[in-house]
């Protein structure tokens, strides 16, 4: 399946002279809380039991750098020993628009992504047939961090993040994206110093680090590990978006100072 892309190369994910005050300042706040996170999780933290983890590799942004989109077309999804579980592949650097494959190459979900008011990214599962009844949509408020899930059987999911004690070094105060589903939290992608990808800083906007799934991932009643992944790299996507959009904003704020 090919999408169209939706992103111009040298634009902003969306125009930002038609942004309010308020939806400025609601991007600016998402943009640095989505990314402070020094999060070093012990299992005991999770509320649930890690079953299975995964490496994320998303290098992300820095805060100081021209808004252009990220050079990276591939980000991979290794297993603990290194080999490659999954692989997601952008068409260009101008298109958000992703699939997501296994280690064999079968293509198993893609997403259309779009950024800005109204504009929902939705996923098609590619595994399981093309229809309506394989669309998983998208529903948020787009300036907002959390991100809800829409299946088919009228179940849903949301990644958000979540700032609490125990998710920091020594008890400490820390933040991850979490994957809850009915009150229960069942994945959470820890980014610090040994998880983050090399390269990438604390500060860096969409970087990736250790997924970590629990019990209720998978099986009938459960939620495919593919889905898990390919959701939480459209939130890494997001957070790139908003610090693109972010930048655009201190560059067209310099030119008319």
């Amino acid at each position: 399946m090919k999408f169209t892309s939706t992103e111009p190369d040298e634009k902003p994910p969306v125009d930002i002279e038609t942004l309010s005050d308020q939806e400025k300042k609601e991007l600016i706040t998402s943009d640095a809380a989505s990314v402070l996170s020094g999060a070093t999780i012990d299992a005991s933290d999770l509320s649930f039991r890690p079953a299975k983890s995964y490496h994320i590799s998303a290098k992300g942004i820095p805060i100081l750098r021209l808004p252009v989109p990220p050079s990276e077309l591939v980000n991979k999804v290794n297993n603990p020993d290194g080999s490659i579980a999954y692989q997601s592949t952008r068409e260009k650097p101008s298109s958000g628009n992703c699939v997501l494959t296994n280690a064999d190459g079968h293509q198993l979900i893609a997403t259309q992504y779009f950024f800005g008011p109204g504009r929902d990214p939705i996923l098609m599962r590619l595994d399981t047939g093309i229809g309506e009844d394989n669309i998983v949509k998208t529903v948020s408020k787009w300036t907002s961090r959390t991100q809800k899930f829409l299946l088919n059987d009228g179940r849903t999911f949301e990644w958000e993040y979540k700032r609490e004690k125990g998710f920091g070094d020594q008890d400490k105060k820390g933040t991850a994206l979490v994957m809850t589903m009915n009150g229960r939290r069942i994945a959470v992608l820890v980014r610090n110093e040994k998880t983050r990808t090399p390269g990438s800083k604390s500060c860096s906007a969409g970087n990736g680090g250790e997924l970590l799934l629990g019990e209720d991932i998978g099986g009938k009643e459960g939620i495919g590990e593919e889905l898990v992944i390919a959701t939480v790299l459209l939130m890494l996507k997001k957070e790139v978006d908003r610090r693109r959009t972010v930048q655009f904003m201190m560059i067209a704020t310099a030119a008319t100072a």
